[in-house]
């Protein structure tokens, strides 16, 4: 919760409104006192929602608005740059919009446009004369490394190097536009739906992942583009299992 305005005189002339600790979170700025765990708790999640009356409430309908399962992945392989680089900043913006910071979760739904960018180029494994291009290629082929470029150079590269239909460049472009909107300009936001903006990023995000993923479902098994299994071939138990082992579930 941010402390409430107050006046102030500066230098004993004029008087001007102000934030007093504008910084501050009270449920962890306090000493505990009586209160248990669980009410810290509900205090803090009220301080950061700005709202004590019904901050759960808030979260439940917030969740809601955010959610959608027609473009959120459904699974996604344990590989740890997957899980570090793309499904956890993915979480993150979901939980920024569920705690009343859309901003950041446009924040870190760019960031996730940026990093399928990466982890796309990286399954192509891109070759030049039989040689992986490697940064020292990429950097005379393209003046720089691939991670080093700007994000809509990257897509003009991943789309001259493998088919992206319109849906992928679409929402890698609009994602991109998003960001660049709200973290590099000082804009107005009272003309601004930026909860609307928010759930448009993490939904476009979302579709990035979920199509680079491509999850197919079949026999009761769930199947993986060849190049995604290439990229997570560390994790994969190739191991059959003996005769006598149980059956999955």
């Amino acid at each position: 919760m941010i402390p409430k305005k107050q006046e102030t005189g500066i230098n004993g002339a004029v008087r001007i409104p102000v934030y007093l600790g504008p910084l501050i979170i009270p449920s962890l700025n306090e000493e505990p006192g009586a209160a248990n765990n669980a009410q810290r708790a509900q205090s803090l999640l009220g301080d950061i929602l700005n709202d004590r009356n019904d901050p759960m409430g808030l979260v439940n309908r917030r969740y809601k608005e955010v959610t959608d399962p027609s473009v959120e992945p459904v699974v996604s392989p344990d590989h740890p740059v997957i899980t570090t680089h793309v499904i956890r900043p993915l979480r993150e913006a979901k939980c920024c919009y569920v705690l009343g910071m859309p901003v950041a979760c446009i924040a870190q739904a760019g960031l996730v446009g940026e990093m399928v960018a990466l982890w796309r180029f990286r399954m192509l494994e891109p070759k030049l004369d039989g040689r992986v291009l490697d940064g020292e290629l990429q950097k005379l082929l393209l003046e720089r490394e691939f991670d080093k470029l700007g994000q809509e150079e990257r897509v003009r590269i991943l789309r001259a190097l493998e088919v992206l239909d319109e849906e992928m460049i679409h929402a890698f472009g609009k994602l991109r536009a998003l960001r660049r909107q709200y973290l590099h300009f000082m804009i107005d936001p009272a003309g601004q739906d930026v909860d609307a903006d928010a759930r448009m990023a993490y939904q476009l995000a979302c579709k990035l992942v979920a199509k680079t993923l491509d999850v197919k479902y079949a026999t009761g098994a769930l199947l993986l583009p060849p190049r995604v299994m290439q990229f997570i071939r560390d994790i994969v138990n190739t191991t059959k299992p003996s005769a006598s082992a149980p059956p999955d579930g």
